[in-house]
């Protein structure tokens, strides 16, 4: 009994401690992320230039994700996580020492752009799959929530201070904020015990291609798995033209003031952020495909119902506040669909295969964003909003209700409630 009391307060320890270093890391990234792409547009006035240094943060990452997945599965987790974390710090002040000597250049910024993103591929995959080991299955869902309250406090205050110290403050001091977030978050995951909840078995030697392809073999022994990586991949990619597409109908549809833009975005953000506040404090759900499903649905509507002030010609204020009210809500309903499909998803993988699934997930889900932004930029300059808006929403419908029905729903939930 006192062992176990003992493992539960290092439980607790391990997640507070990961909430912590997670808002560090997303404040820190926020705020380089926001001063380097004005100093893209600034230096450059190029568009394309800032499009590059997107595709130098996504691409590597999606190509680097299987490898992270076999390494994160081959050797000690905390490892990977505090040398991949150490190596990211460096790598900052490397940036730092050459800004001293041979001033911020573009190029400076693609390369370094480009190890933060496969070196974060190790950090993330590594992260994703030892979250069960660090908390327990029990406390899944406050920890993913806690993610996701990172990510949204990340979205809100990084582009807050940005803005304060741009224009103020030289880009080192950018570069040293987000030096200091890292080595914090370092010595603080240095303190985790990453083994905590593990079940150790026994590590096949096989080699990278051979333990890659074992990784997309176990995939497809999970067939519902895969239903729910699925639905996740249609709503992130239909949630692109809500990224894309947003903005386009608020500034040249709607000649919505770029200030009022702002403030529906953050409206999101907090949508985001309330959400997953809910979700932490909240015991787990009992049936949380139904919620997934539900939330999902709602989602579909939101989406459509975005068209409605172009079809209804709205003023400049009820359209304000209209889509400051759908932000909110489309977000925390991204929040209610995609958290519990990441604690169905974690509860469902094998701790021997779960670095190279969330290998497999890591690659689809960075790559689905940009293909997403593409095809709905594409439709954007050729189809009118509205219908975007509405097809999009009815399209989405259709996949999910497909994907989620309720026969695959009551199944799994009651193979669940048997588990427990």
């Amino acid at each position: 009994m006192v062992l176990e009391g003992q493992k539960i307060r290092k439980a607790q320890r391990n997640l507070y401690t990961f909430l912590v270093s997670k808002m560090l890391t997303s404040l820190g990234f926020g705020v380089f992320n926001f001063g380097i792409s004005l100093y893209i547009l600034s230096a450059t006035g190029s568009a394309l230039s800032f499009a590059t240094n997107i595709m130098f943060n996504v691409l590597p990452r999606a190509l680097a994700a299987p490898l992270a997945g076999y390494v994160a599965d081959r050797f000690p987790k905390k490892r990977i996580v505090v040398m991949s974390m150490a190596g990211i710090t460096l790598s900052v002040a490397a940036l730092i020492v050459y800004t001293l000597i041979f001033g911020m250049s573009v190029p400076a910024i693609y390369t370094i752009t480009t190890i933060f993103s496969i070196i974060g591929a190790f950090n993330g995959v590594a992260f994703s799959s030892s979250i069960p080991n660090l908390v327990g299955k029990e406390r899944l869902q406050k920890a993913l929530s806690f993610n996701q309250v990172s990510y949204s406090i990340g979205g809100i205050g990084g582009p807050a201070i940005g803005g304060m110290m741009f224009g103020f403050v030289s880009m080192k001091v950018f570069l040293i904020s987000m030096m200091i977030a890292y080595f914090i978050a370092l010595c603080l995951e240095a303190t985790m015990d990453f083994e905590l909840f593990e079940v150790r078995v026994k590590k096949k030697q096989e080699s990278v291609t051979q333990s890659m392809k074992e990784g997309f073999r176990y995939l497809r022994t999970k067939p519902f798995v895969q239903t729910l990586l699925m639905t996740t991949l249609w709503i992130n990619f239909f949630s692109s033209a809500v990224s894309v597409g947003l903005v386009f109908v608020l500034v040249q549809k709607l000649s919505i003031p770029s200030s009022q833009v702002g403030f529906i975005e953050g409206a999101g953000a907090m949508g985001m952020l309330i959400a997953s506040l809910y979700l932490s404090l909240h015991n787990d759900l009992k049936n949380p495909l139904t919620f997934v499903r539900r939330s999902s649905f709602s989602m579909c509507g939101m989406l459509a119902f975005i068209s409605l002030p172009l079809f209804l010609a709205f003023n400049g204020f009820y359209s304000f506040i209209f889509y400051m009210a759908v932000m909110f809500l489309f977000s925390a309903l991204s929040v209610g669909a995609n958290t519990p499909m990441g604690v169905v998803i974690q509860r469902s993988i094998d701790d021997e295969y779960r670095g190279r699934v969330f290998g497999i997930i890591e690659t689809l889900s960075v790559g689905m964003g940009p293909i997403g932004s593409l095809i709905f930029g594409t439709l954007f300059d050729k189809v009118d909003a509205k219908v975007i808006f509405l097809c999009a929403g009815f399209v989405l419908l259709m996949l999910v209700a497909w994907l989620l029905m309720w026969s695959k729903i009551r199944v799994s939930e009651k193979l669940a409630h048997v588990s427990d």
